[in-house]
């Protein structure tokens, strides 16, 4: 029998995390941590590694649910606390790949999810540390307009949409996300996390 498994993620991704794991045996726990813990390195390690501690006091394995440039050493980190670690750069390219996230990229394109819309830019306006209008416009205003990919789960809304543009004052295109990409980066996680469980 395998020690319970924990995956520790960002919460932008659960959305989709969690209906690509819905039908998993086992079912790993999944731990959310809040967005935007990248804006500070110090915060998003002490946050991982309390997570880490907490899905380990059982004698269970974890695996992070974050993108190795999500901190400037998040291989090393990583691999310091034998916890495996999404194989993508961020969030967007595990959704993607990185070369359609790259192509997606170009002429001044931001490339986002509704987890970004809904729980960076819109559940984190006007909260308590959260951005103020002059954040929103040093973050933008370098681009021409944001693409958003939208798997379907829970689709986008035009008043999501709208609301978003008054924020950041850049257009917004949605486009559908197939999560095949995805699926494969999970699993590889999935695996590299379960493999030095100890069997009993």
């Amino acid at each position: 029998m395998t020690k319970p498994l924990t995956i520790i993620g960002c919460g932008i991704l659960q959305e989709e995390t969690e209906s690509l794991l819905a039908g998993a045996d086992p079912p790993p726990v999944l731990t959310w941590l809040p967005v935007g813990l990248h804006d500070n390195i110090e915060t998003l390690e002490a946050a991982l590694d309390q997570a880490l501690a907490e899905a380990r006091s059982g004698g269970g394995q974890a695996g992070l649910l974050f993108g190795f440039g999500c901190l400037p050493e998040m291989r090393a980190f990583a691999a310091a606390r034998k916890a495996a670690l999404l194989p993508a750069r961020n969030c967007l390219a595990a959704l993607t790949g990185e070369d359609w996230l790259k192509e997606l990229e170009k002429d001044r394109t931001l490339v986002a999810s509704p987890g970004w819309v809904r729980k960076m830019w819109l559940g984190r306006a006007g909260a308590a540390g959260g951005w103020q209008a002059d954040d929103y416009r040093q973050n933008f205003g370098r681009y021409d307009q944001v693409v958003v990919l939208d798997p379907g789960l829970n689709p986008i809304t035009d008043e999501e949409i709208i609301t978003c543009y008054d924020l950041i004052q850049v257009p917004l295109e949605v486009r559908p996300l197939d999560l095949g990409h995805f699926r494969l980066a999970l699993e590889e996680l999935l695996t590299a996390a379960r493999a030095d469980f100890p069997k009993n």
